[in-house]
């Protein structure tokens, strides 16, 4: 009888102890599993006009806890274009963009995607209209005329008395004839049509490195590409010539890139090129220009010549 009461309670005190354990080995369990991926993308300012420039920052682009990131890198695209590019293996951070020329004015979505870690995230940008610059709208005041003052104790001018006699007349002294000079068929000298020589005087920029252009003179027509590296991956690039823009894109994820170069207007000279994109790269082109109209201004000059001869001397004949 004592032997089944002992045995009785060795079943009950086991039977407690396991139901007191349980909790404990569930929490350890649960406690055990990483956290689910959280990936948020913002956009620095949240607002401009087209072509401007943005800041896009991401994080939270990871799993198992920080442990798996994005082999990939992370895509970012403005709408249906892409506008950047972040390296592999960055969970968070942020890369400079461009707002795309010609946007219209409205609401779009920045997505961020991570293709080997199955994440993505977005946020909104509101294009707004360019800045107009308005006139002053108050126009600038006249000063007060303030009439002259006339001394105190100053008689008044009274003027002379007018005679009746007019003062004679004196005829203007005859001119002598003019001869007029003999006229001559002689032409005028035909102005030169050489092209000005290539200007060297404006110095090479300080630059971190040079720029790659696919040729080094060019004509009205010919299209020009430069090729450069060593950008932040995503950085934009500015491509500038004498204070103008001729170009930009931006790096891809190597920091390399490559854009077209238009000028706004052709001169005949050395031009230098400058990439900005975090380094500053440079390199010359020379701009050769033709010119078709020197023969027909000859020939107009030579005709308007005989012309105005033979109306001098149908004149004095």
């Amino acid at each position: 009888m004592r032997t089944g009461s002992r045995t009785i309670a060795a079943l009950s005190g086991g039977f407690a102890v396991l139901l007191v354990v349980a909790p404990f080995a569930d929490a350890q369990t649960s406690s055990s599993q990483p956290p689910l991926p959280n990936p948020q993308v913002s956009v620095s300012p949240a607002s401009g006009p087209a072509g401007s420039n943005i800041t896009i920052s991401w994080s939270g682009f990871s799993r198992n806890g920080g442990r798996s990131l994005c082999k990939t890198g992370i895509t970012f695209q403005f709408g249906e274009t892409t506008v950047a590019n972040a390296a592999p293996g960055l969970a968070s951070g942020s890369v400079g963009a461009q707002v795309p020329a010609g946007t219209a004015v409205g609401a779009y979505t920045i997505t961020g995607t991570c293709p080997s870690l199955e994440l993505a995230a977005q946020t909104r940008f509101q294009v707004t209209s360019p800045p107009t610059s308005n006139p002053p709208s108050n126009p600038p005041s006249n000063p007060p005329v303030t009439p002259p003052v006339t001394p105190p104790g100053e008689p008044p001018v009274t003027p002379p008395p007018s005679s009746s006699r007019r003062p004679p007349v004196t005829p203007p002294p005859s001119r002598p004839p003019v001869s007029n000079p003999p006229v001559t068929s002689t032409p005028p000298p035909i102005p030169s049509t050489e092209l000005p020589p290539l200007s060297t005087a404006d110095p090479k920029p300080t630059a971190d490195g040079d720029l790659k252009l696919d040729r080094v003179t060019m004509s009205p027509g010919d299209t020009l590409r430069a090729t450069g590296k060593g950008c932040a991956p995503g950085a934009p690039v500015t491509l500038m010539s004498k204070g103008e823009k001729v170009g930009g894109t931006i790096a891809d994820a190597d920091g390399n890139f490559t854009a077209d170069v238009q000028f706004t207007r052709l001169e005949a000279g050395r031009h230098w090129i400058t990439a900005n994109c975090g380094v500053v790269l440079t390199a010359a082109v020379d701009q050769l220009l033709t010119s078709s109209s020197g023969g027909q201004s000859s020939s107009l000059i030579i005709l308007v010549f005989f012309v105005l001869a033979g109306v001098a001397v149908l004149r004095f004949r």
